[in-house]
Order: C-alpha cells, then structure tokens, then sequence
C-alpha cells in the first residue's frame, strides 16, 4: 500500500507539472495572438535601391526589433514617384492621414524630410527622422522641439561649413561642385542655396551646384574643367546603378568626392564621407523609440530634435588609388579605412603556387643550379683523362745563311708534321679523380635538392607570414576602431559629468597608440611581401593578391581527416613520428651529400693506399713526317719519315714521407664525415621530432584559440557595457580589450601557425605535398596510415 501511494503522488505531480505548462504555453499563445497591432504609414521613395533602399529598410527593423512582443507591427507604404512635386507630397501624406487604419506617419524619403515640415497641420502623430537643418528649412522649434501638434522630427543641425572644414584636412580644394537630386532640389529654397554658398566661401571654397535629373551624360558634361572636387547629396530618386555610374564617372575624370550623405556612396566608390553608417544606426533605433513614446501617451510636438551626430572619415582606398591621391598619414590615422587591400593585380598567390612558383623562379636556385651542371662538365672533363690523347704538331722553319747552310748539313726552309697518341692504361690517380669527380656530382646535386627544399620552405614560410602579419594589421585596426568608439565615450561621459577628465587623457593615450600599431602592422605587412617578392624573383615593389590558407587545401596530405585522426593520442603520434623520421632519414639531402663526400674521400683514400705498389702504365706512338726542305745540292740529307712506339710504366719510388702525409690526410677526412654524418643524422631526428610536437601542439590549439575568443568577446563586451553605464574602471576595460584583441589574432592566425609548422616538418622529412601527383599523394598517405595502424 505503501509504495502504491508513493507513484500515486508521483503521478499527480507530474500531471500538475504537465498542466500548468500547457497553461503557461496557451497564455503565451494568446498573448501573441492578441498582441496590440500598430499601423504605420511610410511615405517612401519609390523604386530606390542601395545605399537608400539599405537605409529605409533600417528604419523597419529597428522599429520591429524594438516592438517584438509588444506590438504587431503592420507597415502601410505610400511610395513617392520620380517625378513627384511638392504638391503630390503634400497629396500623399493627406491621404495617409485619411487612413483610418493608420496610427502614425513615418516619412522615409529624405526629400519630404526637407519640406513637410512646413505644413501648417498635421493631423496624426508624424516623423520625420531625416531633416538636414531645421534652422536653414525654417522648421518649428520651441524648447528643443517642435512645438507642433503631431510633429516630431530629428534634425542634424548640418553645418556645412564645419563639414567642408573636416573635409579640407582630408585634401586642399577651392573649386567644388555639389550634385543635387532633382527631387530634392525641388524641396529646398533659393536662399537655402545662397547660405551654403556663403558658407563655403567662409572656408575658401568656390561652390556650385549642379541639378541630376537621371541624365548621366549630362551631368558629367556640365562638371565645369576647373573643379577640383565634387559634393553628392542624398539621390532618393536614383537607383543604385545609376548612382554608382555617376560616381565612376567623376572618378575616371580624377577629381576627389566627398559624400554628405554618409558611407552607402563612399563603399559605391567615393573618396571619402564623414558621416558613418553607426549614425543611422543610431538615428533609426531613436526614431523606433519615439514612435513608442507617442503610442505609449506621449506628445510628438515635446520629443527632443536635435541629434547629435558623431562624425567619423572614411576614405575609400581604392579610389584613392584610381585618382591617385594619398591622403596624409595623420588623415589616415584618424579615418575608418575600406579596400586597402589593393584587389586590381592580375597576380594572386596560394600556398601551392607560391611552392611552384619559387623552384621555377628563385635566383639563388638557379646558381645552384648552374653551379651543379660545371661540376658535371668536370666529370666529363676526368673521364676524358682516361680515354686516347691524340696531339698533332706542324712546324715550318728558316734559318738564315750559315756555314751549316752552305754545307748543306742544314736545311734553310723545312716543314715537318707529327701526330702523337697517349693512352693511359693504367692510373690510379686519373681512374681516382674521375670517380672523385663523379662523387663531387653527386653532392651538388644533393646540395641543389637541398637549396630547393630550403628555398619552398623559405616561400611558403614567407608567404604565410604575409597572411600572419596581414591578421595583425586587421586586429590593430580592429583596436583602433573600439579604441576610437571607447574614447567618443568617455568624450561623452565626461561632457555630462558621469566622468573625470583623466579617462579621456588616458583613452586619447591609448587611441595614440593604436595609431602607431596600425602604422608598424602596415610596415610589416609590406616588408613580408617584398621578402616574398624577392625569393619569388618579382619587382621588389609588385603588389599581389593573397588566398586565404585553410587545412581542407587538397594538396597538402593533412586535408585527409585520416591523418589528423593519428595524431589524436600519445601512441598514434609516437607512431606517427616514427614513420616521418625513416622517411626523413632516408630522403634527406644532407644526408646524401655527406654518403657522397664520403665515397669520394674513400676513393682518394684507396688510391693513396695504391700509390705505393700501383704503377702508371702508358700507351705512347708517334709519327713524324718532313714534307718538303730547301738544302743546298750535295748536303747531307736525312730521313725525317718514321713512327716509335712504346708502354712507359712509372712508380715514384721516395717522395719524402709525402705519400705517407696524403694517405693520412685523407683516412682523416673519412672519419671526420663519418663523424659528421652522424651529427647531421642525429640533428635531422631530432628537428622531426622537435617540429611534430610543434605541429601536434598548434593543431589541437586551433579550437581552444576559437573557444578563448568567444569567451574573450563576451567578457569585453559585458565589461564595456558596465563601463558605459559607470560600473567598471578604465582599467578593466583596457584589460578586457587587450584580452580580446590578442585572442581575436590567436585564433585567426591559429590555422596559420599550424601550417607554418607543418612545412617546417615537411622540409624536415625533405619533401613536400605540393609536388605529389594524386597518386603519389594517395599512395604515401595509405602507407603512412598502414605503418601506424
């Protein structure tokens, strides 16, 4: 009975437990259900693409993102045409306010912004979160609002004469040309133009402006010859490509852009902006709040206006070098930077190809090279000691008047030939040098095997610390950038007296630094790719595009997982190693050079040994032959016809103890590269072994460096929160962002150092991947996975 009433109560728990979860589930289900729907007019810019279709959509999701699971929200769109006049505006937003269905008006098109401000009514909650300047457009204004029913709108207080200022520092110019939207000219007033005239004046700027109407031939035509530098404003009527077309345009006629509508036309191909997407940002999520406050109770007509923006350069890299203009170092300290990498070489490298590329290019290759092929010219020259030595001689002579003469016992003119043949039949010491010289080959060859493994490992270890050190330079810019977003904070905080000046000197300390780092991360970068340049035998200076290196590259054996599966445990690596250390020893080149230098001093060896006992044996002939003389009649004339004959045997019988000296000298040189091939054979072990733990290390280190960077990112961004909020010190923050931004570089270099590792271990067994056929890929790896299984 006892137990009966235990799984009774057990049973009934478990049906409460189940109950009020589905309890809890159907209220959540009803509350989703029945979640207050919001309507929200838009008057939008019909038909627009990037970068103004990127900045309504913002807009939305910032006002979605905010509402989830308080309201459902339900956009009402109400496109503005092309062609639109301010009357067909003023039109569309009525009609808007006619919709019963609508709560509020949302108006997304820049142009409106600049101009429905000026309605006399208005007659629900509006938003305008795009105004350039309520004080140019004449906008209410009253205690830091609008003072208008229904009327809330954001304004940036644009300054354009501040603007051309910060501009200036970026380049000198006194002749501008502001492109304008039609539409958006249409919003503004004459005098509005007059005072940005005047303004740009103030900074010694010649402006005009300049009216697209979507004729792009047009306007690039109508750009007067002096301009130096051309302003675009915001074009809610173009499309992207239309857009990016006019930015070419102005870029191919080499004149610096500036964009006053933020970064969408700086990535499109403009110089530079000063107004970065973080602004938007910003701006969309402030307006998603206000929209909330109204619908909460709030007024419009008392929401705040003004919007501080915290203005940032950006300067496109690329078109900088298109117009070939550099901005000053301090210019490009300070700015955010897109496209530095220079992506418009024809000339890309991977891992594989820089390998192929140094054998087929490298100079100090092909010395060694050259080198080897004299010394095989050597051999043929010892061997040609062993064959027939035939020497001929013509001689024709005269001699002056003589008693000899006149006796005739001398002839006055005479010419005579011979040919002489010499064949060694036996030399030790020609037979020696030849044998010597063969061996002498042998190692040059073996010493170009060797060059050739230390010229790969040298290119392929080079170009991955291009790869290493261009990690460095993102991670330092990285820095940079929160560096940069930290100090605008404590800027900020300081401003409103949450903070003490000395975290801004300490933030404008560290920003300093950054600076400098960013600056030496460039140097080493550039001095990398020139070390790359130089042993692949290109100009020095040649730009290049790199391939990012993973270890799923199909020419490296590693990209097998059967392999990495081997070294996942003590044995298996043992094993592993084991194997690369016989293949090593029996590929490695410096051991095949020693065996080399070792036959040939056992060669001169044997022959010092036979130089006591072993004669030379020669096969000599001769012909001699007097073709014609001039001897006065009667002389004595002789016979020069004839040949001889003979073997000539020769032994130094005393030299002095000489014979001894060599005989030593070169049973010395035996044991002396014995004893060195020895050491090398012990070294080379011991650096495959040494390097296999490098590799083992690194590679099982590449998801722990993945793990401490997440780990790092969330501590740094919880630390930055609370420093925001005033709960951290300064301290903890820079510890934070040290932390992150070595674990960030840790763990993007992680893959890196592990290859770099794994071509110290292939130049170690003296061979590498990137020269196997499929086959022979295939074959070494079931080897390899046969001896450890």
């Amino acid at each position: 009975m006892a137990t009966f009433r235990f799984l009774s109560s057990k049973c009934v728990c478990l049906k409460l437990r189940t109950y009020c979860l589905m309890f809890v589930t159907l209220m959540l289900v009803c509350a989703q259900v029945y979640a207050e729907r919001v309507n929200i007019a838009t008057i939008e810019t019909a038909n627009v693409s990037e970068p103004d279709a990127s900045r309504q959509a913002l807009f939305k999701e910032e006002i979605i993102a905010l509402f989830k699971g308080e309201y459902d929200v339900n956009f009402i769109s109400y496109p503005i045409q092309r062609n639109a006049s301010l009357g067909d505006i003023d039109a569309l937003v009525d009609t808007a306010y006619a919709n019963p269905r609508a709560d509020v008006v949302l108006v997304l098109d820049i142009a409106a912004n600049q101009a429905i401000g000026l309605r006399s009514e208005f007659d629900k909650p509006t938003f305008l979160p795009t105004v350039i300047s309520s004080q140019l457009l004449g906008y209410p204004f009253k205690g830091g609002a609008s003072g208008q029913k229904n009327l809330s709108y954001i304004t940036w207080e644009f300054d354009f004469e501040e603007e051309l200022a910060i501009l200036h520092t970026i380049a000198r110019f006194e002749r501008a040309v502001l492109i304008v939207d039609q539409r958006l000219e249409r919003s503004l007033k004459a005098e509005q133009f007059d005072i940005a005239k005047h303004q740009a004046k103030n900074v010694g700027v010649n402006l005009s402006f300049l009216i697209y109407d979507g004729n792009l031939e047009k306007t690039l035509s109508s750009i007067p010859v002096d301009t130096e530098a051309v302003l675009y404003g915001s074009f809610p009527t173009a499309s992207g490509r239309e857009i990016k077309a006019l930015i070419n345009g102005v870029n191919e006629k080499n004149l610096l852009s500036f964009s006053l509508a933020g970064e969408g036309h700086v990535r499109l191909g403009a110089l530079a902006t000063n107004n970065p997407r973080r602004d938007w940002e910003r701006l969309a999520r402030r307006t998603a709040i206000y929209i909330e406050r109204v619908l909460l109770g709030e007024a419009a007509k008392d929401l705040p206006v003004i919007f501080g923006s915290s203005n940032q350069l950006m300067i496109n890299m690329a078109t900088s070098r298109q117009i070939r203009y550099a901005p000053s170092f301090d210019v490009l300290a300070d700015a955010v930077l897109i496209n530095q990498e220079d992506l418009s070489s024809n000339i890309s490298y991977s891992l594989t190809e820089v390998a192929r590329t140094a054998v087929d290019a490298n100079l100090s290759l092909a010395v060694q090279q050259l080198q080897t092929d004299i010394i095989g010219q050597s051999v043929k020259e010892a061997k040609g000691a062993l064959l027939p030595q035939i020497n001929t001689s013509l001689a024709h002579t005269e001699i002056g008047e003589s008693d000899a003469t006149r006796s005739g016992a001398t002839a006055e003119r005479s010419t005579d030939g011979s040919i002489s043949l010499r064949q060694a039949i036996y030399s030790e010491d020609l037979r020696a040098a030849f044998a010597i010289q063969r061996y002498a080959h042998l190692s040059e060859k073996e010493q170009l095997r060797q060059i050739e493994l230390d010229i790969i490992q040298s290119a392929v270890t080079t170009y991955l610390n291009v790869l290493l050190e261009q990690t460095s330079l993102i991670q330092e810019r990285y820095n940079l950038d929160i560096t940069r977003s930290n100090y605008e904070l404590s800027k900020s905080r300081v401003n409103v007296g949450s903070a003490n000046a000395s975290d801004l000197f300490r933030w404008e300390s560290e920003l300093a630094n950054a600076k400098q780092a960013v600056l030496f991360a460039k140097a080493d970068v550039e001095q990398q790719r020139q070390a790359l340049n130089q042993i692949l035998n290109r100009p020095i200076a040649e730009s290049f595009i790199t391939e990012m290196e993973t270890l799923e590259n199909p020419s490296l054996i590693i990209s097998d997982e059967r392999i990495t599966n081997l070294i996942q445990n003590v044995y298996d690596l043992q094993a592993l190693t084991d194997f690369f250390v016989e293949v090593g020893l029996e590929r490695a080149p410096e051991l095949q050079q020693l065996k080399a230098e070792i036959a040939g001093n056992e060669r001169q060896l044997t022959a010092d040994k036979r130089a006591y006992w072993a004669p030379d044996v020669d096969l000599t002939a001769e012909y001699n032959n007097n073709f014609s003389e001039d001897r006065v009649p009667g002389g004595f004339g002789f016979n020069n016809d004839g040949w001889t004959a003979g073997l000539q045997f020769s032994l130094p019988v005393f030299e002095g103890g000489a014979r001894d000296a060599r005989t030593a000298q070169s049973r010395l040189a035996v044991r002396q590269l014995e004893a060195q091939y020895q050491d090398t054979k012990n070294t080379i072990e011991q650096t495959i072994r040494s390097t296999m733990e490098d590799a083992h290390a690194t590679y099982n280190a590449i998801e722990l460096a993945k793990v401490s960077e997440v780990a790092s990112q969330k501590n740094y961004e919880l630390v930055a929160a609370s420093y925001a909020q005033g709960l951290q010190s300064i301290v903890n923050v820079l510890d934070a962002q040290e932390a992150l931004i070595e674990a960030r570089e840790a763990s993007m270099n992680a893959s890196y150092s592990f290859l770099i590792n794994l071509m110290n271990l292939q130049r170690a067994i003296g061979g590498f991947d990137f020269f196997l056929t499929d086959t022979q890929r295939l074959e070494f790896t079931e080897d390899l996975i046969k001896r450890v299984q």
